[in-house]
């Protein structure tokens, strides 16, 4: 039995992680959007780097700032992202529950039957 649990768990965080999937920013300024909408984090590219996700992200002069001591000018950022609510991946992720969940159930059930009876 606890492993049918530790299983209907991993269903339930893939199906919360697949809610959420990266946005570009549609402003003409970065430092704008960050100083407005203070996300906790946000992806960034450009300047040599590619998809580097930052935490806590700030504005400080004319850099874009990330803890751990990441800094980079705001003219270097080809791209910025940030998290979001995605609905195609959440309406994805119920209708392959809908149809998984019942689908593993069954094949429990079964390895359970053919474990006691044999």
């Amino acid at each position: 039995m606890p492993r049918y649990r530790a299983v209907l768990m991993l269903f339930l965080l893939l199906h919360l992680t697949a809610c959420q999937t990266w946005h570009s920013v549609s402003t003409a300024s970065p430092s704008q959007f960050i100083e407005a909408e203070q996300p906790d984090r946000v992806r960034v590219s450009g300047g040599g780097v590619l998809d580097l996700e930052l935490v806590s992200p700030s504005v400080e002069g004319d850099q874009l700032v990330g803890a751990g001591g990441f800094s980079m000018p705001l003219e270097d950022v080809l791209r910025l992202e940030t998290r979001g609510f995605s609905l195609d991946r959440t309406v994805l992720a119920v209708l392959g529950g809908v149809v998984l969940v019942p689908v593993a159930f069954i094949v429990w059930v079964i390895a359970d039957w053919e474990h006691r009876y044999d």
